[in-house]
């Protein structure tokens, strides 16, 4: 893999504050489950059973949390932040 370029890495960090803002910006209670199931990749049992919930209501955090955060990330690239015009959808892999 050829090595990141200085332009490569300013817009990764940019788009990484960026990213954080949006999950700063999520309530609580999405902010919770998406840090745990999206950013640290624990799974849906897992966060369950952490933060003493129902499964079915960590699944539907979970998503709201996602759906927001493609809202605020649609929001802030709509702004002009060109480094965010790439930015995947929260919770997708590459190659989804």
């Amino acid at each position: 893999m050829p090595a990141e370029s200085a332009e490569e890495m300013v817009v990764r960090a940019e788009l990484q504050a960026r990213v954080g803002e949006a999950v700063d910006a999520l309530p609580e209670k999405l902010r919770i489950v998406t840090v745990l199931a999206a950013i640290q990749e624990h799974d849906l049992a897992s966060v369950a059973r952490l933060l003493e919930l129902p499964e079915g209501t960590v699944k539907s955090r979970i998503n709201r949390g996602r759906h927001e955060l493609a809202r605020q990330i649609t929001r802030l690239r709509d702004k002009g932040h060109t480094s965010l015009a790439t930015a995947r959808r929260p919770g997708r892999r590459s190659g989804a």
